[in-house]
């Protein structure tokens, strides 16, 4: 897709922001082709947050709403270890085996969850999101006020959504949800530090 409005001159010009979503905000134009994710955005955000569901950040300039992501906390639970043996033998740093060794007698880990993440069209395929998750992974890492070993999203099932969280280091958490509208994937963040 070519786009229209190119994301690296509007920050060049420091004309972008990062602004969490309130009661009063006056919303922008925004259209990132997915009516539930629009409509999520539009109609249940403010109430989300109102009533402490989700958390929701805009990425915007003095026009537009560029794009939105949504956070709540979550548990990772994990239902069948068969499906992390791929994730151990991958490990190659001695500390963070150790720890999968560890992890493998645990169910329940703590954990943030991408509740939404869109990119308007006119902003899309300029790396926007994989701004926006890195951004994420730099902020529980280092900034972490909460434990928080692991973020999690709710993937749509299809081939260009998994592609983009499998390209952002997401790994699938269970093979069962393969026929399923949406795939959980999580992200192992003690992989982004010095144990």
């Amino acid at each position: 897709m070519e786009y229209s409005i190119n994301f690296k001159e509007l920050v060049q010009r420091n004309q972008v922001r990062l602004i969490p979503l309130t009661e009063d905000y006056k919303f922008k134009s925004f259209n990132c082709g997915n009516a539930d994710l629009n409509d999520f955005l539009f109609c249940d955000a403010k109430r989300c947050k109102k009533h402490l569901r989700f958390t929701t950040f805009l990425l915007e300039t003095k026009e537009h709403i560029i794009a939105y992501y949504s956070l709540s906390n979550d548990l990772l639970t994990i239902n069948d270890q068969e499906d992390f043996a791929d994730e151990l033998e991958a490990q190659t740093r001695p500390q963070i085996k150790d720890y999968w060794d560890n992890f493998l007698e645990q169910r329940h880990y703590p954990a943030a969850k991408i509740g939404r993440l869109a990119i308007d069209e006119r902003f899309q395929d300029q790396g926007i999101g994989t701004m926006l998750v890195n951004s994420l992974v730099r902020s529980f890492v280092f900034k972490n006020k909460t434990g928080c070993q692991f973020i999690t999203v709710d993937a749509l099932n299809n081939p260009c959504t998994l592609k983009f969280y499998e390209t952002n280091g997401f790994k699938y958490l269970t093979l069962n949800d393969v026929t399923y509208e949406s795939r959980v994937m999580y992200k192992f963040l003690l992989e982004y530090i010095n144990i």
